[in-house]
């Protein structure tokens, strides 16, 4: 597994500039966090999964196709059974009411975990620092914000290899029962964990070898000039939270309390 889900494929996103796509994450993650009605937030998901589609992110679709069905559904669960407003039953009882907000709900989770999909799939990691590093944040917090989406596939990966290991020398045979189970994911857990230490180590050593902490100006290797396709994202971008003003203004999108 790779340490990055960025898919190094042409696209029009592919080519747009880090900050417009910032800006673009950060107006439709408004528009959809200020809804609640499924109606409502359902275009929204719609639009991003056919962003997805054409950012080239099927591979990490299929890689993280687990977290984008259970925590949708787990969110829908989750509120059916404590949703308590208007129309809902009596306490940790099902109502219609709690499942259609936990609807509304898991489609939002699911719109967030599409937004940081799409922007991981098409911009590369040090963009990412570039552009938090120009929107005034220092350099070296930019630098261990975007560090985390590199080590989370990275310490997936290291995971996957432990079980793999451990199925090879006949420890990860299938067992059954809870207690069992989470017997078995403790070699695991040590494992990644020991690795995650001696990564940490090592990446320090890198760091100070390469200059990391010398004080002034940084550059940056990757630069993309803006251009026409950035004005189309932003236009786009702030159509979203424009677009649920307008919704919220109309008398929909969130459940009466």
């Amino acid at each position: 597994m790779t340490s990055s889900l960025y898919v190094d494929r042409p696209g029009f996103l592919h080519a747009a500039h880090p900050l417009g796509k910032l800006l673009a994450f950060a107006a439709f993650f408004v528009a959809v966090f200020s809804l609640e009605q499924p109606l409502a937030i359902a275009p929204y998901v719609a639009l991003l999964a056919l962003a997805a589609v054409f950012a080239h992110a099927g591979p990490n679709l299929q890689r993280l196709r687990a977290l984008l069905v259970v925590i949708p559904l787990g969110a829908i669960v989750v509120w059916t059974f404590f949703y308590r407003g208007r129309g809902a039953g009596a306490p940790f009882q099902p109502s219609s009411a709690g499942f259609l907000f936990g609807v509304g709900m898991g489609l939002k989770l699911l719109s967030f975990l599409l937004l940081n999909l799409i922007l991981l799939s098409t911009t590369r990691v040090e963009e990412l620092t570039a552009a938090f590093t120009r929107l005034g944040m220092p350099y070296r917090v930019g630098f261990a914000l975007t560090l985390a989406f590199r080590l989370v596939p990275l310490f997936a990966g290291s995971a996957s290899t432990v079980l793999q290991a451990q199925r090879l020398r006949s420890l990860g045979a299938e067992v059954r029962g809870v207690r069992a189970r989470l017997a078995q994911t403790v070699p695991v857990i040590l494992a990644v964990f020991m690795g995650a230490l001696r990564r940490a180590d090592q990446m320090a050593i890198a760091l100070d070898m390469r200059g990391f902490a010398l004080p002034g100006r940084r550059t940056f290797l990757l630069e993309r000039p803006v251009s026409a396709r950035d004005a189309v994202v932003v236009l786009v971008a702030l159509g979203a939270p424009l677009s649920s003003w307008a919704i919220r203004a109309a008398g929909y999108g969130v459940f009466p309390r």
